[in-house]
């Protein structure tokens, strides 16, 4: 006996005869009598008997009946309460690199927008630190995370989102602090300010791609954080580019953002695990991607949208292979 079984015995009640329950459960009424006659054989008791009227219920079929019925409700009262846990159990971890510096003024909108479009999802935002971007996601610390011009790896998706235009962090004693704009190729004999990230990383904010090499100061300490890198140019003597963005939302007494001119953009991501081809991570992608395009403009200068950044669904069929 299952519940298929009790649902179609209570349907062929209810509806008085075998052929308008078929109708109203949509079911060929062979295969409706068919489950009937198991269950009768299964309990050992006939149930129904067929007549001119339609049919007859037996005895034991009015017993079996209100039971069935019973459990039926039982059930369905069971399956709307595991489907209610497991909506108050969803939950995305969500990383998002110096944190609210991530996606400079569009991390504020995107948090908001993904709260507002899943409301049934738990949403946990964390700073993630820029020395490792990578380990907390592939680890599960982390199910998908805002990152910067995020180093490739084999076992992470990215998708970008916006790239925005960089700015030279120098201390507010330094020659350039007043400039309106500086050309990176007129900084490339500077020493850069060591960062405590990957190679490949850190090398992009110390203008290797442009240099060719790396000329970072060999006697400062490497910077593991923003607060780091704002009292490391105190000194002077270094220097580091960073998102236009940290300027406005960092601001800080012994520093200045000088716009820097010439210099390919900084990338805005959302990384997530290769083959994580969760609903909740698909629609976290999506929606970042369209906040991103519809609040562009918070980002001053030449910032830019993406356009495959809203269409998670390419990136998504892509890590499932």
């Amino acid at each position: 006996m299952d519940l298929r079984q009790l649902a179609y015995f209570v349907a062929v009640v209810e509806a008085n005869g075998f052929r308008p329950a078929s109708r109203r459960l949509v079911v060929a009424q062979p295969a409706l009598s068919s489950s009937v006659r198991r269950l009768e054989l299964d309990l050992g008791v006939e149930l129904l008997r067929r007549s001119s009227h339609g049919i007859e219920v037996t005895e034991a079929g009015r017993e079996l009946l209100e039971r069935a019925r019973l459990l039926l409700r039982q059930a369905a009262e069971a399956r709307e309460a595991i489907r209610e846990c497991a909506q108050r159990q969803r939950r995305l971890r969500v990383g998002a690199v110096a944190g609210v510096l991530a996606a400079s003024e569009l991390t504020p909108p995107i948090f908001r927008d993904v709260r507002q479009t899943q409301p049934d999802l738990h949403v946990d935002f964390e700073e993630l630190s820029f020395c490792d971007q990578v380990s907390p996601l592939l680890s599960g610390h982390f199910d998908v995370a805002l990152v910067r011009d995020a180093v490739p790896h084999r076992e992470l998706t990215v998708v970008p989102i916006a790239s925005e235009r960089r700015a030279l962090l120098v201390g507010v004693e330094h020659e350039l602090a007043n400039e309106d704009e500086v050309g990176a190729d007129d900084v490339l004999e500077q020493l850069m300010l060591p960062l405590g990230s990957p190679r490949e990383w850190a090398g992009f904010w110390q203008l290797d791609d442009v240099r060719g090499g790396s000329h970072v100061h060999p006697e400062v300490a490497e910077a593991t954080s923003v607060q780091n890198m704002q009292l490391a140019m105190a000194s002077g003597e270094v220097m580091i580019s960073v998102p236009e963005g940290m300027g406005r939302m960092a601001p800080h007494p012994l520093v200045r953002y000088v716009p820097l001119r010439d210099a390919p953009p900084s990338s805005i991501g959302v990384a997530w695990r290769r083959g994580d081809c969760r609903r909740e991570i698909s629609a976290f992608v999506e929606q970042v991607g369209r906040t991103a395009h519809e609040q562009i403009e918070l980002l001053r200068g030449n910032a830019e949208t993406s356009p495959p950044a809203y269409s998670a669904q390419r990136a998504i069929r892509a890590a499932r292979r």
